[in-house]
C-alpha cells in the first residue's frame, strides 16, 4: 500500500509540474512559476474509495492551462464483473498508471454499435480480439485519442490513475 501511495504522489507531482511548465512555456508575457499540487495518500485513497462507491471513476484533479486546455487526473476502479466493453476517448490522450490489481488490456479491437457514453467518449461491444496485454501494478499505458480499448479478466482491487491530457 505504501508503494501505491508513493507512486500516486510521484505521478501526480509530475503531472502538476508538467501542466505548470506547459502553461509557462506557451508564450505568456509574464510567465508565472509552475503550480505544484500535492495529494496526500489519504486523499488519493479516499478518491479511490469514492470511485468504488460510485460509477468506478472519480476526478482527483482538474485544471485548465492558459490556452483553455484541460488536464485531469481520474482515480478509477474496476471489478471482476467488468464485461470488457470497448470505449475510446476522442478529444484527449489517456496516460494509464496501474496502482493495484491486474487486468487484461485489449486494444485496438473494433467496436460494434459504437455509441456516445460521455462527452468525447464512444463505447460498444468488442468484435475481434485486438491486441492483449496483461497489466498490473506499476505498468503505464498511453492511449492516443480514438483508439478503442477495454479491460477484462480483472483481479481486484484493480485501481488505476488516468491522466487526461489534451491533444
Amino acid at each position: 500500500m505504501m508503494s501505491i501511495r508513493k507512486t500516486s504522489v510521484t505521478v501526480l507531482t509530475l503531472v502538476a509540474f508538467g501542466a505548470g511548465w506547459l502553461a509557462k512555456t506557451t508564450g505568456q508575457e509574464k510567465p508565472s512559476p509552475p503550480v505544484i499540487t500535492y495529494f496526500s495518500h489519504e486523499k488519493v485513497d479516499a478518491s479511490f474509495a469514492k470511485a468504488v462507491a460510485a460509477d468506478g471513476s472519480r476526478v482527483l484533479f482538474s485544471r485548465k492551462d492558459s490556452q483553455g486546455r484541460t488536464f485531469t487526473v481520474h482515480t478509477n476502479s474496476r471489478g471482476k464483473a467488468e464485461k470488457g466493453d470497448l470505449h475510446s476517448h476522442e478529444g484527449w490522450t489517456a496516460v494509464v498508471v496501474v496502482m493495484s490489481g491486474a487486468a487484461t488490456f485489449v486494444t485496438p479491437g473494433t467496436p460494434a454499435a459504437a455509441k456516445a457514453t460521455a462527452p468525447d467518449e464512444l463505447g460498444g461491444q468488442s468484435i475481434g480480439s485486438g491486441e492483449s496485454h496483461r497489466i498490473s501494478k506499476g505498468d503505464v499505458i498511453i492511449v492516443p485519442p480514438g483508439v478503442s480499448h477495454s479491460y477484462k479478466n480483472v483481479e481486484e482491487p484493480f485501481h488505476y490513475l488516468v491522466v487526461q491530457t489534451p491533444l
